[in-house]
């Protein structure tokens, strides 16, 4: 597993993290998101839906190189379409890995 995957792991075992389309959604309206993040096999709506809440709320949204099932394996669970990191740390932290492509 690569940095990337590995801070978006991390960043769900401290609690900073949502998951799925709905609840990412949900946050991002309730102005506790800082960082959205799709797959790269995510539909279109799904990406449609979290890069329009994102650019009305003006959170910065990150398509990720990876697939649902290579982003839920990081995060223990069987496939994650969408996240949203609700810590401005670690949303600095994934957007530089993500960045570096590392």
């Amino acid at each position: 597993m690569n940095k990337t995957l590995s801070y978006i792991g991390l960043c769900k075992k401290a609690g900073r993290l949502t998951t799925g389309t709905e609840l990412t959604a949900e946050a991002i309206r309730a102005g506790k998101i800082k960082l959205a993040i799709t797959t790269s096999d995510a539909s279109e709506n799904t990406v449609k839906r979290i890069k329009d809440c994102c650019a009305y709320r003006n959170v910065p949204y990150a398509p990720l190189p990876y697939t649902k099932k290579e982003l839920g394996a990081a995060l223990g669970r069987e496939q994650t379409a969408a996240a949203g990191v609700t810590d401005d740390n670690f949303a600095s932290m994934i957007i530089n890995a993500i960045d570096k492509n590392i």
